[in-house]
């Protein structure tokens, strides 16, 4: 469940940083403002979800688990 809502924040940071490239001209500068920073939180959030869950989310390994 971790690498699932890793990738899709990872979707969500893209989309954010591809619309703050968008923005047209009297828009432009706060766009950036806010979408720069949450698609780099997104990221950052994703990534960790990611790693997270690839350690955690493995199966077992144990006969009868």
């Amino acid at each position: 469940m971790r690498l699932i809502a890793g990738a899709l924040l990872i979707l969500t940071a893209e989309q954010a940083f591809a619309h703050a490239h968008m923005a047209n001209y009297p828009n432009e500068p706060r766009v950036r403002e806010v979408l720069y920073p949450a698609a780099g939180v997104a990221l950052l959030l994703g990534l960790g979800l990611m790693v997270w869950g690839s350690f955690s989310d493995r199966r077992s390994t144990k006969e009868g688990a």
